[in-house]
């Protein structure tokens, strides 16, 4: 396939056609297109956001991100479910997915409003994936995908209270 055929592809993941997502985790060709979808997410949120820099490392961290979100994922399933899975075979779905991101590159809305509305779609993906990956039933998958969301917002939090407190300590 070409990548373009796994654009339409991902563009299927993400109306929650689910023999899509299967034929994707399946396919061992589609581990390496699945990131040039991701970063091309990256690309759009640097132009959405006129960041002409970030051209370069927004896609880089939006595949590490990625990386990390699926990682936790995979760990949280096979650990606390039992499930029986490869991480690939839940990354690739899950990275095509987020061809959903693409919307960041709409000027001021897109980063941010149309991001966020996407990043939340992309999390209803990410549960159906789970779900299909790893034979698991929906509430196990919600559990599964809210996991690194959790874990993300409580780095948020530590980051932002360390921030706080350089800011007090060096504002004075």
């Amino acid at each position: 396939m070409s990548f373009f055929d796994y654009v339409k592809q991902a563009w299927e993941v993400v109306r929650l056609n689910v023999e899509a997502s299967d034929k994707l985790a399946a396919d061992e060709k589609a581990f390496g297109p699945a990131i040039g979808i991701a970063a091309i997410a990256g690309v759009c949120y640097a132009v959405g956001s006129f960041q002409l820099p970030g051209i370069i490392y927004f896609p880089i961290l939006i595949v590490l991100k990625a990386f990390i979100f699926t990682g936790i994922m995979h760990f949280a399933a096979t650990t606390f479910f039992g499930a029986k899975g490869e991480f690939k075979h839940l990354f690739t779905p899950v990275a095509s997915a987020m061809m959903v991101l693409w919307v960041a590159i709409i000027p001021a809305i897109g980063p941010l409003f149309l991001g966020f509305l996407a990043g939340i779609w992309l999390l209803v993906v990410s549960v159906i994936i789970v779900e299909r990956t790893y034979k698991l039933d929906r509430g196990k998958a919600i559990v599964t995908v809210a996991i690194p969301v959790v874990v993300g917002l409580i780095l948020a939090a530590m980051l932002a209270a360390f921030g706080v407190a350089v800011w007090a300590v060096l504002g004075r």
